[in-house]
């Protein structure tokens, strides 16, 4: 068994993406039969059997063709269906040169991911009119480095179309990518429907361009049928220009101050602020529904304290509290969102400032860490959970960003401790959206997105770029034959195989 290495065999290695743990391949190739299928042990739920026909339909085997691959057998070991992320994700693909095949694991999400695993290995042979495998006999044991593996997307700066997220959603598994980010509202807009506070979409770009409730928990279930789960982010003090149309009585009274709408921020001194959030945060869960996640994400970034020292109201609320810093005004507003997370029997997420400003919070809590990679060893010896994002290298929409420095980001480097290391739950890319929308949103994330993902999935000593970079085109290829508009890896090249 080979531990992340290339297989000599191949002349290059497995045209998967990210790296298995531990697999052997023999040369040789299976071609499947137009009857192929997935089947099951057993009915283990709707989950798997969406999959397998979803699965299915994607190999699309020709009619006409023959081929000793008729099924593939499906055994999944607890078949109750458990949140997504921190399960146990792990899979065996065997597939024999008899034409046998089998895909077991422990949960259905690990089923999930060794059917995918499975599409990997296969190629359109359009002279044959074939779907053929490119081994002859496939052992796979796999399981992901880290639990946490998400992707940002951001709807405020620019509204995406409920089919445009869907499509975001229908690439991640590619790369077995396991949580959607949704930045939902910011500065710029508040394109969510609160029925609590139906002033807030006030602020939305038109009235088409705001997710319902009935279309929120669509998104939610869609993406945890493809074993994603959805944490939802509403950015609060700061970044609050998008409630003001709705809410413009909570707003710190420093909007003739600045120019820069991500400066505006909160009233934090007022009670109604905390009910508004209450609210907001409630609809947000109960739009989600049975499928929603255990995680909000509740923002942190960027306050701007001198919004809060322009607001009358403010500084007399500092003087009665006895607050003497700014930082402890922040610190209070935390307090009462975290109840306010923890009372919808909600896990918070901060952005690391929360941290770096001092704020006091349960350890329960997470911090995405996005400034500057370094911070990671600083919240994790505090001993506090983090997800790492960091904009020098992580951030998508930073053109110079390229896969090559993507895949060069090692979440726990510099983190000497055992302990220091099992507090990064895993990273996220993220995709801001000034720049982007319906259009381009695709491009923009792959293949970039992919090379963090063998990053987040495959052996930390998985590094080497020239072999990445094989399976990584490879992986282009396969993005662009499922209908996804990848950008090149290359200045120059092209597709010369049709992988499924």
């Amino acid at each position: 068994i080979l531990l992340g290495q290339a297989v000599a065999v191949l002349g290059a290695q497995p045209p998967i993406m990210p790296l298995p743990s531990a697999y052997t391949v023999n040369e040789g190739t299976l071609s499947l039969d137009h009857s192929f299928k997935f089947t099951s042990k057993k009915d283990y739920g709707s989950v798997i059997n969406k999959a397998m026909d979803r699965y299915a339909t994607l190999i699309n085997v020709p009619s006409e063709s023959t081929g000793s691959l008729k099924s593939c057998k499906i055994s999944v070991a607890k078949s109750g269906d458990v949140e997504i992320v921190n399960s146990n994700e792990s899979y065996e693909l065997n597939v024999g040169a008899d034409g046998s095949c089998a895909i077991s694991s422990q949960t259905v999400w690990g089923a999930l991911r060794g059917m995918e695993s499975f599409t990997h290995f296969l190629v359109r042979n359009s002279a044959a009119n074939s779907v053929d495998t490119v081994n002859s006999e496939i052992s796979i044991k796999d399981a992901p480095r880290f639990g946490h593996r998400g992707m940002l997307i951001d709807t405020a700066r620019h509204y995406l179309t409920t089919d445009t997220i869907r499509k975001v959603i229908d690439a991640m598994p590619v790369s077995k990518f396991n949580v959607l980010h949704w930045h939902s509202v910011d500065a710029e807009s508040f394109p969510v429907e609160t029925p609590s506070e139906p002033t807030m979409t006030k602020s939305a770009f038109a009235p088409s361009m705001i997710y319902t409730p009935q279309e929120i928990q669509s998104i939610v279930e869609y993406a945890h049928d493809r074993g994603v789960e959805v944490i939802f982010e509403v950015d609060v003090p700061g970044h609050a220009a998008g409630w003001a149309l709705g809410k413009p009585e909570i707003m710190a009274d420093c909007m003739q101050k600045y120019t820069n709408i991500n400066n505006y921020a909160l009233d934090v001194s007022m009670e109604e602020t905390y009910v508004t959030l209450g609210n907001i945060l409630r609809d947000i869960v109960t739009s989600s529904g049975a499928k929603g996640s255990s995680r909000l994400h509740i923002g942190g970034d960027e306050v701007v304290y001198g919004c809060w020292s322009n607001d009358a109201d403010i500084v007399a609320f500092m003087a009665k509290q006895g607050y003497t810093s700014y930082a402890q005004l922040f610190n209070y507003f935390i307090g009462r969102a975290d109840n306010i997370v923890a009372g919808l029997n909600k896990t918070a997420i901060h952005w690391e400032e929360v941290f770096t400003s001092g704020c006091s919070v349960s350890h329960d809590n997470i911090f995405q860490v996005w400034t500057d990679s370094s911070i990671v060893s600083q919240i994790t010896a505090a001993d506090y959970k983090v997800i790492a994002s960091p904009s020098n290298y992580w951030y998508l929409n930073i053109a110079s960003n390229t896969w090559q420095v993507a895949y060069s980001y090692n979440p726990t480097a510099n983190l000497t401790s055992t302990a220091q290391r099992n507090n990064v739950v895993g990273g996220e890319v993220a995709l801001w959206g000034e720049f982007v929308d319906d259009q381009n949103i695709i491009s923009m994330l792959y293949p970039r997105a992919s090379a963090a993902a063998e990053r987040l999935w495959s052996p930390e000593s998985v590094t080497d770029q020239t072999a990445a970079q094989a399976r990584l085109i490879t992986q282009r290829c396969r993005l662009l034959n499922r209908g996804f508009s990848s950008a090149p890896v290359l200045p120059a090249g092209y597709c010369d195989t049709v992988p499924v």
